[in-house]
Parts: structure tokens; C-alpha cells; sequence
């Protein structure tokens, strides 16, 4: 993810909601069996995700903006990522945690061919579901509590984009709208802390 020189948290809306869409993107590329797109994708959602819980964390403990540089460190780690969320989440997160985003994490470094080999995924999407709604309820409950309806809204601002005229023009060209991607075989999809009234 692209980040300012300096990280404001006045972005912590625009985070979520590309999270968000990238999650969404992900899903569709896995339940469709593009396993070599999918997964990168579903470990930059996640990677926006624990970067987003970072930046909020360090400005509700500690009174501190986290810079470019400080998020840098982390670069697209993963287990980094995981860890720094791990010292600070009271939950137990059992081993399969750890191979998921090895796995995701490994998925990203081999999107080009110089760095293929011999590798088979799992296609599971109801990993990634149950990883992402997990994270993100963790996430905006670290939200301002003035923010937190708009944040309840899967998408935040990029799904304002998404009126009844366009989605009709996506089902038109053959396209899923972002609601039936969110939808289609979710088994976690009650398990989201959000209001889906707007999709």
C-alpha cells in the first residue's frame, strides 16, 4: 500500500474501505480458482488491515502518528504485521493463524514467474473470510465512536460509487456487484460487524 510521507489518520476511512475492496477482489479471484492473483491480493488486504490496526493502536496508547518510515519497517511482513497485533490483542490465535499468513505472505512474493516453484494452495475462501472479519471488527472498534456507523458500512466511501443505476450496468456486462461478491459463499458473513443496509 502506498502511504503519504507523513501517515495522517484522517486516511483511516480511505484504508478500510480499499481493505475492504481488495478483500472483495480477492474472494471473487479464489471462488473462481485464480489461485496465483487471488491470494497476493487477499494478503494485501489483510497486510492494510494489521497496518490500519498499527496506526490506530499507536494513536490511542501511546498519543503517537505513525510516519511513513515506521510503517516502512514492516514493509509487506506479514508475520511482522501479525506479531506486532499478537503483543497487543488478548486472544489466543491458534496455529493455523500463523500458517495462514505465512501462506499469503509466501503468495505475494511469488506473483512473478523468476520466483515460481513447485507449490500447491488450498483454495479455501472461508479462511480469508473468517481472517478478514475477524481483523476488521477488531479494527473498527478502534474507530472514533463518532466514526463507527460510517465505518459499519462495508466499502466506507468507495461503495458510495456503487448506485442501483451502476450495479445495474455491472449485471448488465456480466458483472457481480459488490454486494453478491460479499455474499456469495460467505460462511462468515454474520460474523461482520456491519451495517448492511447500505449494500
Amino acid at each position: 500500500m502506498t502511504l503519504p510521507e507523513e501517515i495522517s489518520l484522517d486516511k483511516r476511512m480511505e484504508y478500510l474501505g480499499i481493505a475492504d475492496f481488495d478483500y472483495l477482489s480477492a474472494r471473487l479471484l479464489l471462488l473462481s480458482g485464480f489461485a496465483t492473483t487471488g491470494f497476493p491480493l487477499a494478503a494485501q488486504a489483510i497486510e492494510k488491515l494489521l497496518k490500519l490496526f498499527m496506526l490506530l493502536y499507536e494513536k490511542i496508547t501511546n498519543n503517537r502518528e505513525l510516519t511513513k518510515g515506521d510503517i516502512k519497517k514492516y514493509s509487506h511482513n506479514l508475520m511482522k504485521l501479525f506479531k506486532y497485533l499478537k503483543k497487543r490483542v488478548p486472544a489466543n490465535f491458534d496455529s493455523t493463524w500463523q500458517d495462514y499468513l505465512k501462506t499469503l505472505q509466501e503468495s505475494y512474493f511469488r506473483r512473478y514467474p523468476e520466483d515460481w516453484k513447485l507449490h500447491s494452495y488450498e483454495v479455501e475462501v472461508n479462511r480469508l473470510d473468517q481472517t478478514f472479519s475477524y481483523l476488521r471488527n477488531k479494527i473498527i472498534a478502534n474507530f472514533p465512536k463518532e466514526e463507527r456507523s460510517r465505518t459499519r458500512q462495508f466499502g466506507t466511501f468507495i461503495y458510495d460509487a456503487y448506485s442501483e443505476e451502476i450495479q445495474k450496468i455491472i449485471k448488465r456486462n456480466g458483472g457481480i456487484p459488490p454486494k453478491d461478491i460479499f455474499y456469495l459463499k460467505n460462511n462468515s458473513a454474520n460474523d461482520f460487524d456491519i451495517d448492511f443496509s447500505h449494500l
